[in-house]
């Protein structure tokens, strides 16, 4: 591999000294910011007087250099020119992404940009304007550091854990907050796309999302720009959802599980009186509801914010804290205290402090893995599962970690695991595997944890939307969220539907009761997975439902704690 660097310090390649040295004469003046004269190039590229004026004579015969008398300057030539678009036309990736460009430009009504990454800098490989007068014309746009642009952090964000280790150090040198950057890369990558709210390139909010190669490893972005402190984070959000979906197919990567889940027309059914969408603020994916009584408080978390969040029934406030990893579900232990699954395995939290210290990882080889849910049965056991962050398939596993943070793998090989709930005689298990878009039902041993007889509750089948997360009322029913389904259903434990909910949000996610009394259903939901143009049909996605229901929940579990079981710092 050939490298541009200056003679003395290239490896000795025997009789290419010439082509090396007017090598350099062509990079030094292809990425001068300014023309430049004989003296420029003699001290840019390190060659003595006499030798540089026979290699730009011979540059210029190839028409590789271009000399304006008239200001005694050096330019790249014609030739060079001609090459370059030679090149662009043949590149398999302006080939897939051209046609994506122009749709995303008559779309969103923005020029949008191809970018690519050389080592650790981007630079703009090609663009699609609205105006096919601007696209004719010929545009420079700087390259820079990755870290800097919104397409680099994309591209960035779609790397391995390692990988991104030198862009995380560089941005840390370079006075940003290295921890804070590595959690936005990694909601990133779970959501296919990045926002930059202030993109250090260009001085407003950006919009990209990588195209990865069938390795998954990133080739270029597609993004584009939006007018500073004017564009709402939702009209960035949907930009960034429709560049995510024009990005995959340009990838050919259809049909996988990072496309949204279909949305059904809404409901004309009325909205239940007993029904309240609370003042909690939008959360981009809330998860996990919970209730606690020692707070009289209502947890849950929003897994891409990141950020625990809780509400307060008696004072009608809610609040968060943000945190430093993606979080997939919380619980309480025996000791009022809370407990998160999320990246890196469990973590215990300080709401005084805000820190987090981490109780066990149990797959500390899978840094691109993350927990999502949490749930804890009668003998104090937690269950949580894990998934890709970047949803590939068949990449989670489903775990029962006892107070002793002894770890047993209950389910291995699956995608997009839910939450588990158990029935009021502690008999029956249920599960939801989002990937299949099923409700499993096991036999379950109440003293051992141990899972028999695997069956199908609920399927997909005849089911508006998806089946997501679920809970188990005190007469042993299943209340399912209907992900795509703006409702909320519960079933009898033989698996009849005895009731559906409407509710004014397309995407709820799942569910808890709580309240003083537990008959109250909250239902979390989502903004950030709503298809292109929802934003606006369901203003109050991403928002906290309450609902209040004729039965009762059950008590909700502590996890157990034993003495001698330490923390580790996270």
């Amino acid at each position: 591999m050939l490298t541009n660097e200056r003679e003395g310090n290239d490896p000795e390649v025997p009789g290419a000294q010439a082509l090396l040295r007017g090598l350099d004469v062509l990079l030094a003046i292809g990425n001068a910011h300014s023309p430049m004269r004989l003296k420029d190039l003699e001290r840019t590229a390190g060659i003595p007087k006499g030798s540089l004026h026979r290699l730009v004579s011979a540059l210029s015969r190839r028409r590789l250099v271009r000399f304006d008398s008239r200001s005694r300057t050096y330019h790249l030539g014609v030739k060079v020119l001609e090459l370059a678009r030679a090149a662009l036309d043949r590149d398999p990736l302006i080939r897939v992404a051209k046609p994506e460009l122009a749709r995303l430009a008559r779309r969103l009504g923005r020029t949008i940009v191809l970018s690519v990454m050389d080592e650790s800098n981007v630079f703009v490989l090609d663009f699609e304007a609205v105006d096919p007068v601007f696209t004719s014309l010929a545009h420079i746009w700087p390259r820079g550091p990755a870290i800097d642009s919104a397409a680099g952090r994309a591209m960035i964000a779609a790397l391995s854990k390692s990988d991104q280790i030198p862009f995380l150090e560089a941005a840390s040198a370079s006075g940003i907050r290295q921890e804070k950057l590595a959690a936005e890369l990694s909601v990133a990558k779970a959501v296919g796309y990045i926002v930059v709210p202030r993109e250090p390139a260009s001085g407003g909010p950006a919009v990209a999302a990588p195209i990865v190669d069938d390795s998954d490893r990133p080739i270029g972005a597609i993004g584009c720009t939006f007018d500073a402190d004017v564009t709402p984070s939702e009209e960035l959000h949907e930009a960034g959802r429709i560049m995510a979906e024009a990005a995959r197919r340009a990838s050919g990567k259809q049909g996988t599980s990072l496309v949204w889940p279909e949305v059904i027309d809404k409901p004309e059914k009325a909205i239940s009186p007993d029904l309240q969408v609370l003042p909690t603020g939008r959360d981009f994916m809330g998860e996990n509801p919970i209730w606690c009584e020692d707070h009289s408080r209502l947890y849950w978390v929003d897994v891409l914010a990141p950020a625990l969040r809780w509400w307060e029934p008696a004072t009608r406030r809610a609040n968060s804290l943000d945190l430093p990893f993606l979080v997939g579900g919380v619980a309480i232990d025996d000791r009022g205290r809370l407990i998160l699954t999320g990246q890196r395995g469990l973590h215990r939290v300080d709401l005084e402090t805000g820190e987090t210290s981490r109780l066990i990882d149990p797959e500390p080889d899978q840094p691109d893995n993350r927990f999502n849910n949490a749930a804890i049965d009668s003998r104090g056991r937690l269950w949580a599962g894990t998934m890709a962050v970047n949803q590939q398939i068949g990449r989670g596993s489903l775990y029962c970690i006892d107070p002793h943070l002894n770890v047993d793998v209950k389910l291995s090989a699956i995608t997009g695991p839910k939450n588990v709930a158990f029935s009021p005689d502690g008999t029956r298990m249920y599960f939801t595997e989002g990937e299949n878009a099923v409700v499993h039902v096991f036999s379950f041993n109440e003293a051992s944890g141990a899972l028999a007889d695997r069956r199908v509750f609920i399927s997909s089948q005849g089911f508006p939307g998806k089946p997501n997360g679920l809970t188990v009322d005190e007469e042993g029913h299943v209340w399912v969220t209907c992900l795509g389904g703006w409702s909320v259903r519960r079933y009898a434990p033989d698996g009849l539907l005895v009731e559906e909910i409407a509710l004014p949000v397309p995407m709820p996610t799942n569910c808890a009761f709580g309240g003083e009394d537990l008959s109250t259903l909250f239902v979390t939901s989502t903004f950030i997975r709503l298809p292109p143009g929802y934003s606006s049909l369901a203003p109050e996605s991403g928002r906290i439902i309450a609902i209040k229901t004729k039965t009762r929940g059950q008590q909700p579990q502590r996890f157990l704690t034993k003495t001698g079981v330490t923390d580790g710092r996270a």
